[in-house]
């Protein structure tokens, strides 16, 4: 459900998640607050895109035991990992022009969703927060059609 993003309001603007009046400005005061605290500039506020269809619902699931096919296949792992599915998309024809997308780490889902390439990222402040990241791993994402 949408309101299962609400705890991170960037997030619910890159997975475009329609937000509330009152979440809305809780989002536009957390840009503010990055801003203010130097963490992004305005100019970098337009570059964080969001999913171009509206957002209906979202799966997580390891790709094992996954039963359908993922938008967007998220992998986690250390420079020598990526470096090896940056080579196999690069290989298969897939691999990003622009493959290193930046902040926040959302972003490269969104990046993956509308250009059926791929992207790697090397996370936010959020992540590292919330998510059990190690200090040596980064994202490779690729899309799941290209399974």
């Amino acid at each position: 459900m949408a309101e299962d993003h609400y705890g991170c309001l960037i997030g619910t603007h890159t997975h475009g998640v329609d937000l509330p009046g009152e979440r809305a400005k809780e989002l536009e005061d957390l840009v503010g607050t990055m801003v203010q605290l130097r963490y992004l500039s305005m100019d970098e506020v337009p570059g964080i895109p969001p999913r171009e269809e509206p957002f209906d619902v979202a799966i997580y699931a390891p790709l094992a035991e996954a039963n359908f096919v993922p938008d967007v296949v998220l992998v986690l792992g250390d420079a020598r990992q990526m470096m090896m599915l940056a080579e196999a998309a690069h290989a298969a024809g897939i691999l990003s022009e622009g493959s290193v997308v930046g902040r926040p780490t959302c972003t490269a889902i969104a990046a993956v969703m509308q250009s059926g390439h791929t992207a790697t990222n090397l996370g936010c402040i959020g992540n590292c927060v919330y998510t059990v990241m190690a200090d040596d791993e980064l994202y490779f994402a690729f899309a799941g059609s290209e399974l």
